[in-house]
């Protein structure tokens, strides 16, 4: 829980506002205020099985039922990204026409390519989270 939530407030800027236990199942749980007034409430549970490796990937994903993924919008999403890159962040796919599917990129910043549109990073415990940016969506 302690990795999770630094993560979630270092590289996605949200505030812890509660933690909690709750000894029945036994579980830590937190919420947590993002930008905008955006809330996210995040469990750790003793035993928990890890994030299936066919959810850790956009396009296995999306051939599983349930629930997908968070999406973001954020300004300017090229220096977003080249940030993320310096801290290690795990980049799982990016998408830099958005008539295109995201794909892995070995080398994100590298002179000459498009800016990206959207991108897909994972979180310390492999789970999908979606950036896009602002300006390309209109607003």
């Amino acid at each position: 829980m302690d990795q999770a939530l630094a993560w979630y407030q270092s590289i996605l800027g949200f505030v812890v506002e509660q933690r909690f236990h709750v000894p029945g199942i036994p579980a830590d749980g937190a919420f947590l205020r993002g930008p905008g007034g955006l809330r996210l409430e995040l469990w750790c549970a003793v035993g928990v099985m890890p994030v299936p490796e066919q959810r850790r990937t956009p396009d296995s994903d999306l051939r599983t039922a349930g629930t997908k993924h968070m999406a973001f919008s954020v300004p300017d999403l090229q220096r977003q990204l080249a940030g993320l890159v310096a801290r290690g962040v795990d980049i799982a796919a990016i998408q830099r026409d958005r008539r295109e599917p995201v794909r892995p990129d070995p080398d994100p910043l590298a002179p000459g390519k498009p800016p990206a549109f959207a991108l897909f990073l994972r979180d310390p415990a492999g789970t999908l989270i979606e950036l896009l940016d602002q300006a390309q969506l209109g607003g």
